[in-house]
């Protein structure tokens, strides 16, 4: 038996993989000083490396994506090996395996990061019938979890739009520490000048507004455009972008999974770094690019103006002439790069030191306390 088993298979992925590492150390520290035990589920090729006290249990569903029958074979399997008082998913599918009877008593705790799957098709990209899964999945959350984590207030409001009763608990996402140490620029697979999109090429990133305005300024600046991924799984699920891509020929560089240190040499190297998102739970790439001392410009929307402060430059994601009036001031203007860039690194290095990394841990703990299981 363990106080709580912690689904940590996708810590390879981007964004919730960054989510994943930082709520894992949390933990690990937190049940420790309350004598709870923590045990996590991993795949075999993935596992993280934690402390002693930390019990790890391989799922007998290796690899088994998001949203899949056989993760919530995982699910079942890992629950009736542990015996957990509590079961803490990191993102929004619902374990079915705490309906059963058996496991009425176990506590549920879920981190969904954003609304984006119970969006229109035009900015989600998913179909009906994903959708009605995503609200399904969401409903069941609101009424079975004790507590549903978000990583900003803008999309916990968001959420609660669609469950109300839902208790949520905000878990700002720090940025690790790794990306405030110096950098080795030589490692970076692109050299001179360039302005860089970070992440998975998803419809809600809205990557075809960014094209369009770097076709605008192409013949205005000297930077080249890189379209980046990000962890271990890149997903490229908007078929605009290729053919975007490929029109303005050699200006535009599309590259997949780097290392950790190739990325951050590629970060650090970019003139500016663009945020054209539609929908965000918070944003994890601008705080990347401020720490790495990148100018950023985002998309004025809740989540990234909550995430990235006075760090950055905000321009309406439905103007992509306003993204490229933007574009073109910071590739030309090295003084108003400079002051972006300050700010930045003003915005994310204050905001490390202040946001609280154990909301989540510290109200699992209470939790179970408060049931005293």
């Amino acid at each position: 038996m363990t106080d709580l088993l912690f689904d940590a298979r996708h810590i390879d992925q981007s964004g919730v993989g960054t989510y994943i590492r930082t709520q894992l150390s949390r933990l690990e520290s937190m049940l420790a000083e309350h004598r709870r035990a923590l045990t996590v589920l991993v795949d075999r090729d993935n596992a993280p490396a934690v402390g002693e006290a930390t019990r790890v249990v391989f799922s007998e569903f290796p690899g088994a994506p998001m949203y899949s029958v056989d993760e919530q074979r995982a699910w079942d399997a890992a629950v009736r090996d542990t015996q957990p008082k509590a079961l803490w998913v990191p993102h929004y599918p619902f374990p079915f395996t705490l309906l059963r009877r058996a496991n009425r008593h176990v506590l549920s705790f879920v981190t969904v990061h954003d609304d984006n799957h119970l969006l229109a098709k035009d900015v989600s990209g998913q179909g009906v019938g994903r959708r009605l899964y995503a609200r399904a999945m969401l409903e069941v959350d609101a009424r079975r979890s004790s507590t549903v984590f978000s990583p900003t207030q803008a999309a916990a409001e968001a959420l609660a739009r669609f469950v109300p009763s839902a208790e949520f608990v905000v878990t700002p996402i720090p940025v690790g520490e790794e990306w405030l140490e110096p950098v080795d620029a030589g490692l970076s697979p692109v050299q001179g000048r360039y302005v860089l999109y970070l992440g998975n090429v998803k419809r809600h990133k809205n990557l075809p507004a960014l094209l369009e305005a770097f076709d605008q300024v192409q013949q205005d600046v000297p930077q080249g455009l890189v379209i980046a991924g990000s962890g271990a799984s890149v997903k490229m699920l908007d078929e605009r972008v290729h053919a975007a891509a490929s029109a303005l020929g050699e200006r535009v560089r599309m590259i997949g999974r780097l290392d950790f240190e190739n990325l951050r040499a590629l970060v650090a190297g970019a003139d500016v770094l663009v945020m054209p998102s539609f929908n965000e739970g918070a944003g994890l790439p601008p705080l990347e690019a401020m720490a790495s001392h990148t100018a950023v410009i985002c998309s004025d929307i809740p989540s990234l103006r909550e995430t990235c402060g006075t760090g950055a430059d905000y321009f309406d994601p439905h103007d992509h002439r306003e993204l490229a009036t933007l574009i073109r001031t910071l590739c030309l203007n090295d003084s108003a790069r400079a002051e972006l860039t300050s700010r930045g690194w003003a915005h994310v290095t204050q905001r490390q030191a202040h946001i609280s990394l154990d909301a989540a841990a510290s109200t699992i703990v209470a939790k179970l306390d408060q049931c005293r299981v």
